[in-house]
């Protein structure tokens, strides 16, 4: 957050106004108010003057040359609070004094009030009152102060309160586009604490992952304050009690400089009769350091003891500064000056006013750049990926005026800076007169020498795409190649972030399932590409898609590095100067190389030097180490620690360059920011290969499932189970047995993949504790070593566990679905938190284990039991009921059926001899018995 101090004012179509010294105007139709008061702010990475007007109450949005007026009132911005006497107002304003930006949300304060703006920056609605939010409502605010640096995914904004509630300051939290405040200290001011007649808070520090604020405060009685260092530490983790500490009172008055550039200020130095008034505070997380600015620049690395900055003019005052966090700092003062500062060095250098800035700006002036103009005024000065920027307000010859946004060079301006320093002499004792230069860098080569592969270090991940091969005449791309090409990208991309899974891959690298089953057609998709037959014309060379492992350092050292428990980075140093001379037995040495570490207790330096004397240089061994002192554990890549190591050979600040095609370089310096922790991108992952051999080895056998899955294994549940797991280095390619000590649950179950279910914590304690007494355990250990929750502690291939299943736990008396012995999906979490002291790393890995072959209880197993007999014995008596008595039934079947068909024919034939004629009755009557017989005999024959 920048304010610009000046007027405006509308004079027909042109808006005048003044930045610093110079007096501006700017054109443009949709200038209809007269703002008062400019602010800058970045806004989506891009630059953004606000200007607030009166009395109309219009705010003014500039950005890359574009111009859009904004109305405070269908924004909704209520601005009439005139004050109180709890919170009085000198006078009314509708400028906007404070803005402040952070990734999701845009801060203002107007007046007394603070809103907040969530949505897209560039994208402002002119009709969009729900997207202004009042916060903080009937506080009296301020300022509003900035964190810059954000940790543990929230992002934060301190608002300091005035009036009545002096003393007081609010804590904002944003996370997911939401805002909420909390007033600190939690129960009195810090003014009540130090009981002062004059107490005014001015600027608040917040370092986010120690949890400490450091304040600027002014105490005393009226016409004789004295500006302290407070820190305000929330004790407890549930912020319920709070600290407030005098670190240090700021000297009244300005101390008299000396020749070294810095003075210690030990309270025994003499002072000026100017008085020093800070302004606010400035603070590097990594390297520890603390600015006071104002008309005068303190720093100290423990908040206690502090130099003054000599070179800095106590004429001058400091409005803003600027940090990369990497060693460099900026700073802009109330008259426009620019200053450059170097951490680790007491040196202050002006690039604005200078010599050197005349000679760039006569350059750029030489070679018509665009970017530097005659009638222009600096606007801001901010730190990006690209190093120092500078956004200034140009007006060209024809009176256009413009934002842009151009790099400031440091480096050059210091190059042409010395140049105009250099002396030089001129020697005689040769034949011809010789001209010779001063070199006032202490050593003529720096070479970096045994710097390890940066990924290990670095934690950046890296791939190789290559685009398709066209095979076209012309060898241009076309429409579906890069179509091709995207999807390929693509596809890359969704195996890089599916590659973290429970399971480990027999390779580990996410592109091997790519190709691992088209790579033995390589040859045949190549001679098809070289006869112009592939598909669409375009041939996908599977090589060249590939992650990256063995990275060179390229003779450069990385900005930030990650150290685990325990680890080391190492790396030479090589100096050649005409300097170094040496006398009999004892060493005159004119190179120095000075390592500083910002946290001595977590990170140690060691240097080894060696002297080439027949190369006329110095050798430097510089290693780095881990304490392991600092940290306990976390997950990978979070909560981590900062700190940094500063490397210099003494002498060489401002002095030592060398030209790239990037432009001149600064060399004898360098700020390496540390991570202390777990390093990003390791996991835990289970081992099934390995597994399943292990188990087969020591079991003897392995019984897999009927149903077989390549990526899920089964074990039987009479088997032990000697489960292991890899540490993966997904950066390096890294892929090791875990060998430490970790703890294993079961958090869920269920019969089937689709019906997992997950437990209670209590039912988790009474399924995996060995001390549990409701016959509930689901496995044990033979060798039980518990740790403070009372769990199971396994070690690497130590450790089998025997499944038990017991009466009330969900595996026990599991019903089969089909013919096969039963099986269940164990939800195992694996975990090394607190029980392992190899690695920062709190490594939690929630993986499924399929069992199969689980016993049935014994009242299931006794009714399958009867169930199963009483089948056998039934089949066993129909076999011999179908063996023995099937013929005799067949034959009485058979008989019974004969009698009953002679039974049916019989009563037929009486009937039908009863219905005939007379005739046929006379003759039946006349007939012998014997005849009667006959007849009958065949009658029976034709039935």
């Amino acid at each position: 957050m920048i304010n610009i101090n000046g007027f405006l004012k509308k004079d027909k179509d042109k808006l005048i106004f003044t930045l610093g010294s110079e007096v501006m105007a700017m054109t443009h139709r949709h200038f209809i108010n007269a703002p008062s008061r400019p602010v800058w702010a970045t806004v989506d990475q891009a630059p953004v003057l606000i200007l607030g007007g009166i009395p109309e109450e219009k705010m003014i949005l500039i950005s890359d040359s574009s111009f859009r007026e904004i109305s405070l009132v269908e924004l909704n911005i209520d601005s009439c609070w005139l004050g109180s006497l709890q919170c009085p107002q000198e006078h009314f304003t509708a400028s906007i004094f404070d803005t402040i930006s952070t990734e999701s949300v845009l801060f203002i304060r107007q007046n007394q009030l603070v809103y907040y703006f969530t949505g897209n920056y560039s994208h402002f609605p002119q009709k969009a009152t729900r997207n202004w939010i009042q916060v903080l409502h009937k506080r009296c605010i301020k300022k509003l102060c900035p964190v810059e640096l954000h940790g543990n995914g929230s992002e934060h904004i301190l608002a300091l309160a005035g009036g009545n509630e002096e003393g007081f300051f609010y804590l904002g939290t944003i996370k997911d586009a939401t805002v909420t405040f909390k007033q600190l200290p939690l129960s009195s001011s810090i003014c009540a604490t130090f009981q002062d007649p004059k107490c005014s808070l001015h600027w608040v520090i917040y370092d986010v992952h120690e949890d400490i604020f450091l304040l600027l405060m002014e105490l005393g009685k009226e016409g004789h304050t004295t500006f302290s260092i407070v820190q305000y530490v929330l004790v407890s983790n549930d912020y319920h009690h709070d600290s407030v500490q005098l670190l240090y009172k700021i000297p009244r008055f300005i101390p008299e400089g000396k020749k070294a550039s810095f003075v210690m200020l030990l309270g025994m130095e003499e002072y000026t009769d100017s008085l020093l008034v800070p302004k606010g505070l400035h603070y590097n997380p990594f390297s520890n350091l603390l600015y006071i600015w104002g008309n005068a620049i303190l720093q100290s690395y423990d908040n206690k003891n502090y130099i003054y900055l000599d070179d800095f003019p106590k004429e001058s005052s400091v409005k803003y500064m600027a940090s990369s966090y990497k060693g460099e700092v900026i700073c802009v003062t109330e008259n426009e000056e620019i200053w450059f500062i170097v951490e680790g060095s007491f040196k202050v250098h002006r690039l604005y006013p200078s010599d050197g800035w005349q000679m760039l700006f006569t350059l750029s002036q030489m070679q018509a750049s665009s970017l530097y103009s005659t009638n222009e005024t600096s606007v801001s000065i901010f730190y990006d990926n690209m190093g120092p920027q500078q956004l200034v307000y140009l007006i060209n010859k024809k009176g256009e005026g413009k934002l842009v946004t151009r790099p400031l060079p440091v480096s050059q301006i210091l190059v042409y800076q010395l140049l105009s320093l250099t002396t030089y002499k001129i020697s005689t004792e040769l034949p011809l007169e010789t001209l010779s230069y001063n070199n006032p860098c202490p050593f003529e080569v720096l070479q970096l020498r045994d710097l390890p592969n940066p990924q290990r270090y670095t934690r950046v991940e890296r791939y190789r795409a290559l685009p398709p091969f066209v095979s076209s005449d012309a060898g241009f791309h076309t429409k579906v190649s890069l179509a091709i090409y995207q999807g390929l990208v693509y596809h890359l991309l969704w195996l890089h972030s599916k590659y973290n899974k429970a399971y480990a891959d027999p390779v580990h690298d996410p592109t091997w399932r790519w190709w691992k089953d088209k790579k033995k057609h390589k040859d045949f998709f190549f001679y098809k590409a070289s006869n112009f037959e592939s598909m669409y014309g375009v041939h996908i060379e599977m090589d060249g898609y590939e992650k990256l492992y063995k990275l060179n350092a390229q003779n450069r050292l990385p900005e930030y590095i990650y150290l685990d428990k325990g680890a080391t980075y190492s790396f030479s140093i090589y100096l050649v100067s005409p300097k170094i001379s040496y006398t009999i037995g004892k060493q005159k040495r004119h190179l120095r190389l000075a390592v500083i570490m910002a946290d001595p207790m977590c990170v140690s330096a060691t240097v080894k030097e060696q002297a080439l004397v027949n190369r006329n240089a110095m050798l430097f061994q510089v290693s780095v180490k881990d304490k392991s002192q600092c940290f306990k554990q976390s997950i990978s890549g979070h909560n981590l620690r900062k700190t940094a190591l500063h490397i210099k050979v003494v002498g060489s600040v401002g002095k030592c360059f060398v030209r790239t095609r990037y432009g001149h370089l600064m060399q004898g310096t360098h700020m390496i920011r540390i991570y202390i922790g777990c390093p990003p991108r390791k996991r835990l992952a289970f081992d099934f290969t390995m597994t399943v051999e292990q188990n087969r080895r020591i079991n003897k056998r392995y019984f897999d499932c009927v149903h077989k899955e390549d990526e899920m294994p089964c074990f039987l549940f009479s088997d032990s189970f000697f489960p292991f797991f890899l540490i993966q280095d997904m950066v390096t390619g890294e892929s090791g047995s875990f060998n430490g000590s970790y703890v294993l649950k079961v958090i869920g179950g269920g019969t089937s993949k689709h019906n997992i279910v997950d437990y209670s914590e209590a039912d988790i304690y009474r399924y995996n504790s060995p001390k549990d007494n409701t016959d509930s355990l689901i496995w044990t250990v033979r060798d039980n070593w518990m740790d403070h929750h009372s769990f199971s502690i396994l070690q690497h291939n130590k450790t089998g566990i025997e499944w038990l299943c017991l009466k009330n736990s969900p595996c026990h008396d599991v019903v089969p679905h089909s013919f096969y012995s039963p099986e269940f999906f164990f939800k195992i979490m694996v975990s090394n938190r607190d029980v392992d002291t190899s690695s920062y790393c709190d490594y939690q890995l929630t993986f499924l284990l399929h069992v199969h072959g689980l016993p049935l209880s014994p009242q299931r197993a006794l009714f399958f039991l009867w169930v199963t007999l009483f089948a056998a014995l039934s089949f066993v008596f129909f076999y011999l009921f179908s063996c023995f008595l099937w013929p005799r039934l067949k034959s009485c079947w058979i008989f019974i059926k004969m009698k009953f068909t002679d039974l049916i024919t019989e009563e037929s034939f009486y009937t039908y001899t009863t219905s005939a004629t007379s005739v046929p009755s006379m003759v039946s009557s006349r007939l012998s018995a014997g005849e009667r017989t006959s007849v009958r005999s065949r009658s029976k024959k034709k039935i």
